[in-house]
């Protein structure tokens, strides 16, 4: 599933500016465990980010409500979850989601900044030539759009055309197997 966020933040701006507001301030976010050296296991940023001319998007509800385990992160405020609620409303409409059925060799190019996705469940299966095979990689053309300065703190380098995005963790190997286990 994918929609757009630039059309979510213009209908909450529309609708509910209060709540694109509020969409504007930063959120804390749970690193689910990838905290780099120093790091806290969460960081604050905002889900609309304006900067350089662009509206540029992070949202994972699912990050944002896991740094409420941690005590000394504030409690979310009812208008930030009205706010979040409000944009998976959007996301999950008929008006503004796009479904997308993956088949074996399919490849989707989004940018994350820009495109909401999530996916439905699906059943994997315990035969290695039936599992579920997803690869996931992150680009940064060189004549990428400029990161918000908050950035920086989710991914480190924010510089265009440098390698950023990912978290890397000390004692993590990167690789990506072309082929499943067998």
């Amino acid at each position: 599933m994918i929609a757009s966020s630039v059309t979510i933040h213009n209908e909450m701006l529309a609708q509910r500016p209060d709540l694109a507001a509020a969409m504007g301030q930063p959120f804390y976010v749970d690193r689910k465990g990838e905290i780099p050296v120093g790091k806290k296991p969460y960081y604050q940023l905002p889900v609309f980010n304006y900067h350089a001319g662009y509206l540029t998007t992070i949202y994972a509800r699912d990050f944002i409500e896991g740094a409420q385990r941690f005590a000394e992160v504030p409690r979310l405020t009812p208008l930030q979850i009205e706010a979040m609620d409000m944009a998976d409303e959007l996301a999950n409409s008929d008006e503004l989601r796009l479904d997308m059925d993956f088949r074996p060799g399919d490849i989707q190019f989004l940018h994350n900044h820009q495109m909401l996705h999530a996916r439905t469940e699906y059943e994997d299966w315990p035969e290695p030539e039936r599992k579920r095979h997803l690869l996931r990689l992150w680009l940064a053309p060189a004549d990428g759009r400029p990161l918000p300065p908050g950035f920086k703190e989710r991914y480190g380098n924010i510089e265009p055309g440098t390698a950023r995005g990912g978290i890397r963790v000390p004692g993590q190997t990167l690789r990506a197997r072309i082929e499943p286990d067998s």
